[in-house]
């Protein structure tokens, strides 16, 4: 079996010493009762580092979990996903480090993060669900399931610009992908790559950025509905910027979809974090590199459009 593999895990990648790495692998048995052939038959074999071995026979069901969930639910999710909401539900709302090293496999934080993200976002990815089971808390940053999150980071309008421009991107390309623009395309006109589009969109998903609103002359810190802050200069140019871009990523679709399937994962390449993570700028600062990222994006863009 070793051989077969070549000495490596078949879930992480991780090899070893056979192949001059240092994970001790374990022969795994897919089945207990395999259909067809016998229970020790290599077809019902496979190979796992020990990390890996312990975290598939340790894994959570849909049995674990502390709300109800669909199969059409599970078509999204992962085992770690059900393991995260056991966490939420036994420890209450807390940050994604924690988080993190709650779990019985070894994900980075960004990886929980993109996991969270998913089942943030989850109501608004499965048609069938009509409630949402996660969610962030935008003074804390902690995680927790609905009922106990105070303040709700779901279609808040951030006053940092970082976090600000990421959530203008990630719903322009949630928004340009849904009207049939074609993946290539967006992944040309913001320069990322493929997998950086799914992670957008997933994140998309989980704050429901209001760029409607966002447009009409919503400003930083503003929540719809909600209490303003004063609006600057600086943000007017922003919000008309924005706009512009948004109309020039609606005219390039043109109803070609893309068959690619999404990552099945949800792992991968790291994308920029949460605002825990991000470094401090001022506000002067903040507000030139978004205004240069955004007018970078939107003559890339013009580039496209004149070439179509």
């Amino acid at each position: 079996m070793l051989a077969r593999d070549g000495h490596r895990c078949q879930v992480c990648g991780r090899e070893g010493p056979e192949r001059g790495g240092l994970a001790t692998l374990h022969v795994h048995h897919i089945e207990r009762d395999p259909v067809g052939v016998a229970e020790n038959d290599l077809e019902n074999l496979t190979t796992l580092c020990r990390s890996c071995h312990s975290w598939i026979h340790q894994q959570s069901t849909r049995a674990d979990a502390p709300v109800t969930l669909t199969e059409a639910d599970l078509s999204v999710l992962l085992p770690q996903d059900i393991e995260i909401l056991r966490y939420l539900a036994d420890e209450g709302p807390a940050q994604t480090g924690k988080i993190a090293d709650s779990l019985t496999a070894e994900l980075s934080p960004t990886t929980v993060r993109e996991r969270l993200a998913v089942l943030m976002g989850l109501d608004n990815q499965v048609e069938t669900r009509d409630r949402q089971i996660v969610d962030q808390d935008v003074q804390t940053g902690a995680w927790g399931l609905t009922g106990q999150i105070e303040h709700s980071a779901r279609g808040h309008i951030p006053s940092d610009p970082q976090a600000l421009i990421q959530r203008v991107e990630d719903e322009q390309v949630r928004q340009a992908l849904e009207r049939g623009c074609n993946r290539q395309t967006v992944m040309d006109v913001l320069d990322i790559s493929r997998r950086t589009t799914f992670h957008k969109e997933k994140r998309a998903c989980a704050y429901d950025f209001p760029l409607d609103a966002f447009r009409r002359g919503g400003r930083g810190g503003q929540h719809p509905g909600g209490d303003t802050t004063s609006e600057t200069a600086d943000e007017a140019d922003v919000n008309s910027s924005s706009s512009d871009e948004q109309q020039r990523l609606d005219s390039v679709g043109h109803g070609v979809g893309d068959s690619t399937p999404s990552d099945p994962t949800g792992l991968g390449e790291s994308v920029q974090g949460d605002q825990e993570d991000r470094d401090k700028s001022t506000p002067d600062e903040g507000n030139v590199m978004v205004r240069e990222q955004l007018q970078t994006a939107i003559a890339a863009l013009q580039r496209i459009n004149a070439e179509l």
